[in-house]
């Protein structure tokens, strides 16, 4: 038994190791969705659940050292991460409804999560952020190559047609985020300044922002 359970982590490493090297170097065989099974989809929600995670290490890392308990450190990042797989997850589910609505088009919904979610893999470098001066500028960069890795992904390695898949990235993201603002900013806890604040508003500030805020925090306590 444990010698299978050696061999299934291996496995899942080697495939770890596959998506993200073909993510980094553009490799369309990645987000070749017929290619993919469920090691393949469990591998890629592993990627986006660590981008996450080291996105808000590498913006909130000092918020979390002045207001967090060290248990509230470690759950805030799981929150993080989790935050960011059901977003992207929302957006993509609204895509492919929108696909089957307007289209007509035979979408799979989970193959399709899977190309954007293995499309972050920049991300997983987001703690550097947490380097002064370029922290910020790295951040943006990673920003960027991962919406180049999305639009590959799905345009080219996907096959999606070019103005359908746009019409349905766009009308999708639209609705994720009409259902996001009527959930999340009707939460206390979302405009409280604990996880769900720092893990959805905190990420867009500068870091000069994120000093100010931090600031606010010491002296309030």
């Amino acid at each position: 038994m444990s010698g299978d359970g050696a061999m299934e982590w291996s496995e899942l490493f080697r495939q770890l190791d596959t998506l993200i090297g073909g993510a980094l170097s553009f490799d369309p065989a990645v987000y070749d969705t017929s290619l993919m099974d469920d090691r393949s989809r469990f591998a890629s929600t592993v990627i986006v659940f660590t981008a996450g995670v080291s996105v808000l290490l590498g913006q909130c890392f000092a918020l979390f050292l002045v207001s967090a308990s060290p248990i509230g450190f470690v759950f805030g990042l799981l929150f993080s991460g989790a935050s960011l797989t059901l977003r992207l997850g929302l957006w993509i589910a609204m895509s492919v409804l929108v696909a089957r609505l307007l289209f007509d088009m035979p979408v799979s919904l989970w193959n399709f999560m899977s190309v954007i979610f293995i499309a972050t893999t920049p991300l997983i470098f987001g703690f550097l952020a947490v380097l002064p001066s370029i922290g910020i500028i790295l951040l943006y960069a990673l920003y960027g190559w991962t919406s180049l890795n999305m639009m590959f992904g799905m345009f080219y390695g996907a096959q999606v047609p070019f103005l359908p898949g746009a019409v349905c990235a766009l009308s999708g993201w639209m609705l994720a985020g009409l259902l996001e603002r009527l959930f999340f900013t009707r939460s206390r806890s979302a405009r409280s300044g604990g996880f769900l604040f720092a893990s959805r508003e905190l990420s867009r500030f500068s870091s000069a922002q994120i000093l100010d805020f931090v600031k606010q925090k010491v002296k309030s306590r």
